[in-house]
């Protein structure tokens, strides 16, 4: 009885931790399959595995933070560039994740970076103000991306499992713009030439670059005015 007892508290922990989901697909996300498979694997492994998503802007390294931040509750999402070691120590504190997700984690400060260090090798997060300590024990997966590893001290980058995501080909960049400007109520001729001039003429290969002429561009004369005045500013 005993037993029964003990699996049926761990089914009742499983469903608050997960969001009543038993599985996180990235359905969302074109292509990345074997990315997809391995942080999935990550995302339910018993103890925690740290994973680092590195990849040039616009291949969908953030999709995937994101994505786990609506599916799970118990998720903490920072950026990089807005975390301190003191707010994020009282976030820990107050919020107890069971994933900490951080956006572009190359561009905290290595006083901040350093502090994610004893979380992932031991779980204890502690901190002493005025004579007073706190102290907590978490078993948080630590999630991040990053643009490239070389502003990453190598203490923390040795925590993570790196994860190189490639490019899109121009048909799976096409796929993501359409099926992105559609939902904006974009007609999906105008919107596959917006991903055809971004990449072609423009040379991107981010979506939000077509996000952004999507959202001003009505017809394919102002798609061609607007991304020429992009290259204009970029020369």
């Amino acid at each position: 009885m005993g037993n029964v007892v003990k699996h049926l508290l761990n089914l009742v922990a499983h469903k608050r931790f997960y969001n009543d989901s038993d599985e996180c697909t990235f359905e969302e996300i074109i292509g990345h399959n074997d990315v997809k498979r391995i942080l999935t694997k990550a995302i339910f492994s018993n103890k925690p595995v740290h994973v680092l998503l590195v990849g040039l802007p616009g291949c969908a390294k953030t999709m995937f933070l994101t994505e786990i931040m609506r599916r799970f509750k118990s998720s903490l999402f920072v950026v990089g560039s807005n975390t301190s070691k003191a707010g994020l120590v009282n976030q820990l504190f107050e919020r107890t994740p069971k994933f900490l997700l951080i956006d572009e984690v190359e561009k905290m400060n290595i006083t901040d970076q350093t502090s994610l260090l004893h979380l992932m090798e031991t779980g204890i997060i502690s901190e002493t103000k005025v004579n007073k300590t706190r102290q907590v024990e978490l078993a948080s997966w630590v999630f991040a991306t990053a643009n490239s590893c070389k502003n990453i001290v190598e203490p923390l980058l040795s925590r993570f499992l790196v994860l190189e995501i490639s490019e899109y080909t121009f048909e799976q960049f096409r796929e993501i713009a359409v099926s992105r400007l559609t939902k904006e109520k974009v007609d999906n001729y105008v919107a596959s030439i917006v991903a055809e001039k971004i990449w072609n003429e423009l040379g991107s290969r981010d979506i939000r670059d077509v996000v952004k002429v999507g959202r001003l561009a009505s017809s394919i004369e102002e798609v061609s005015f607007i991304i020429s005045m992009m290259k204009t500013k970029i020369k």
